[in-house]
């Protein structure tokens, strides 16, 4: 098994980070990379044509390995959001029609549906989930269920804080069944679960890099099929997306035809000479260690974050329905509403929402981080508790 990569990151040893879900930390080969990017605009005499083109194909080959596409599959764009909003401006959405997700969607991927259904008069229909259901039968039964024609739904591998898994091979059948686009979400798992697009079949995915492909803020990647690199829209116009747009007379003509696959949804000034480095490195040294390498690591931690939290009697999701990489464990009366300051000041980093914590490790953490996290919780709840006269069971 893959063995922790921390010491190719600049952790503090009394830091425990355990929150890649919320962004994780670049490696120090980035780092370095994204100083000397940072150089390249201080010296621009010395750049050249090839500036603007290499490190973004570069960068855009590697994005398409992580998810099994091709590099003609991917654009260049500057966040998850980015690539939604591209989306929605190209699905077609009939008025009276419904666009469906799950409930408490990230607002990256919901907001862009409730402002496109009010300009076409269609219908958000956000999914709940039973108890003891798990996300993709959800979905299907009300793709299925639906009574009026399905014109978009909003898909994902893994719900973003609930950590519940979300078969999305299920819900690509019943949404292609119905002639529905089916559009996806994946920054909270691609870098972290294998992947292959050619299987699920989505209209469009859109992925940062800040979490678990970790790379820099400000970039992420938008996956187009093949239909769409051929009569997509994208949102904003400039030459570098066009042919011929790398010709030093550019400007003379106007280049109506834009360059092949995806690259015709690329953003403007996607030459990011600070940023694409970053990105690249990243991106190399995950692909170095394998996907299967860095998933078999993730999902190791991550059992023994139930190992820990199941010993003190804490819950979560059925088994059954656990994302392999992301954790969230419900503390019932043991939470505390200053639990997240508490931890932060003994330099251990997670998050909390509501009464649950959502742990999310990366090949950065070893196990030793796990312990001590809950060895904190431990303490801190135990202290709230003890307020209250009631003892805490410590986990053996």
């Amino acid at each position: 098994m893959l063995p922790s990569q921390r010491h190719l990151f600049s952790i503090p040893a009394e830091v425990t980070y355990l929150d890649a879900a919320y962004m994780s930390p670049i490696p120090n080969i980035s780092a370095e990379a994204g100083r000397d990017g940072v150089l390249v605009k201080a010296a621009p005499w010395d750049m050249t044509i090839n500036s603007y083109y290499d490190e973004v194909e570069r960068a855009r080959e590697l994005a398409a390995s992580f998810i099994s596409a091709s590099i003609d599959d991917v654009g260049v764009i500057p966040a998850t959001s980015y690539g939604i909003a591209v989306a929605a401006a190209n699905v077609h959405v009939a008025a009276g029609s419904v666009i469906i997700m799950m409930d408490n969607e990230h607002t990256s991927h919901r907001y862009a549906w409730y402002e496109l259904a009010e300009k076409n008069g269609a219908t958000v229909v956000t999914v709940p989930r039973d108890p003891d259901q798990d996300w993709g039968s959800a979905l299907v039964a009300a793709i299925k269920g639906s009574t009026a024609p399905v014109s978009v739904v909003a898909g994902t591998i893994v719900h973003w804080f609930e950590g519940m898994s979300v078969d999305i091979q299920a819900v690509s059948d019943a949404t292609h069944a119905v002639g529905a686009a089916l559009v996806m979400d994946g920054t909270q798992w691609v870098g972290a679960v294998p992947f292959d697009v050619s299987k699920v079949r989505p209209d469009f995915l859109s992925f940062a890099t800040y979490k678990f492909l970790l790379g820099p803020y400000r970039l992420a990647f938008l996956y187009a099929d093949k239909k769409w690199q051929e009569v997509g829209k994208p949102i904003e116009f400039h030459s570098w997306n066009r042919k011929g747009g790398d010709r030093s007379d550019f400007y003379l003509e106007t280049m109506p035809d834009y360059l092949p696959g995806a690259r015709r949804f690329d953003m403007g000034e996607r030459s990011d000479f600070a940023v694409l480095p970053i990105a690249i490195r990243s991106l190399e040294l995950l692909q170095s260690w394998g996907s299967a390498a860095v998933f078999e690591r993730l999902v190791h931690l991550n059992q023994l974050i139930w190992q820990e939290a199941e010993a003190r009697g804490f819950e979560g999701p059925r088994k059954d329905l656990r994302a392999p990489h992301i954790s969230v464990v419900e503390l019932g009366q043991r939470f505390r509403p200053d639990l997240a300051k508490n931890l932060k000041d003994n330099k251990a980093f997670i998050t909390v929402r509501g009464t649950k914590m959502r742990i999310t490790p990366h090949v950065y953490n070893e196990e030793r981080d796990i312990r001590r996290l809950f060895e904190l919780v431990d303490n801190l709840t135990a202290l709230s508790r003890s307020i209250q006269g009631v003892s805490v069971r410590r986990a053996p």
